[in-house]
């Protein structure tokens, strides 16, 4: 069964990084990243906005790891050629009825809740290391309404 991941472009800048939230030395969402992309079941599920802030984010300098420069943007370029392995370009997830739902703090998050919606009724998880957007969804009627799966890197790679 294939599993779909949506990685907010947060933690695609730490697994760039080799950093957590907090700018201390953490390899977890590179280990994720590494695992979704290594393995044959596992997918990035994205759209063009999401596409787009991954690679406005990760081609700019102060995200280059020192010894490996572009890593994540490079690898995700690579994994273009592979089919399947990262689903979805080409598409902006639509708006959906509950939106304006979505809390305050965390409506300029509104793009990645739309993508995490409309792949709600596949196998999917929304990965972010924004802890308000994560007790956001959870506090609002849309994570149980659409049965999201919103998990921290840390929650995603113990579940693989």
């Amino acid at each position: 069964m294939t599993v779909r991941y949506i990685l907010d472009e947060n933690v695609i800048i730490y697994a760039q990084r080799r950093l957590n939230e907090y700018d201390h030395p953490d390899s977890i969402s590179r280990d994720l990243f590494d695992k979704i992309a290594n393995e044959e079941t596992l997918v990035f599920s994205v759209d063009d906005v999401l596409w787009d802030k991954y690679d406005r984010q990760l081609n700019g300098p102060e995200h280059y790891h020192s010894d490996e420069g572009a890593y994540a943007m490079l690898r995700l370029y690579e994994l273009l050629q592979v089919p399947g392995k990262i689903d979805g370009l080409g598409h902006t997830a639509p708006p959906f009825p509950e939106e304006d739902d979505i809390p305050t703090g965390s409506k300029d998050d509104k793009f990645i809740v739309r993508l995490a919606v409309e792949e709600s009724e596949r196998d999917t998880a929304l990965v972010t290391t924004d802890r308000p957007l994560r007790a956001d969804l959870a506090a609002c009627s849309i994570q149980t309404r659409y049965d999201l799966s919103v998990l921290s890197p840390e929650s995603a790679l113990a579940a693989i």
